[in-house]
């Protein structure tokens, strides 16, 4: 899930950067531009929480099988790294679409 936040984060930096290129050219945003900034930070704590659960979902069968502290301790790192990375594309998605919307 890791990977697919990055590819969201990505996309979420280009529009902003679109987001801008228009501001500053045309004066003004396009609203299908804001409603994927607005559908983006919807999406990506969605998608940290998946990737959250999975990596509790590896933590726990590490645990259950031989108690490998090592797995364990990856799962959780690997669940709290999904809801970070989740929350701050969706922390920069919505910020944007409110500095935008407000233009």
């Amino acid at each position: 899930m890791f990977w697919v936040l990055v590819a969201l984060s990505v996309y979420v930096f280009y529009l902003l950067l679109y987001a801008l290129f228009l501001l500053r050219h045309e004066g003004k945003v396009e609203p299908s531009l804001l409603l994927r900034l607005e559908g983006l930070a919807q999406l990506a704590p969605l998608v940290g929480l998946l990737g959250t659960a999975l990596g509790m979902i590896q933590a726990f069968l590490a645990l259950s099988g031989e108690g490998n502290p090592q797995g364990l301790a990856k799962g959780i790192a690997e669940a709290l790294v999904n809801t970070a990375m989740g929350l701050l594309v969706a922390v920069v998605a919505y910020g944007g679409r409110v500095f935008l919307g407000g233009r």
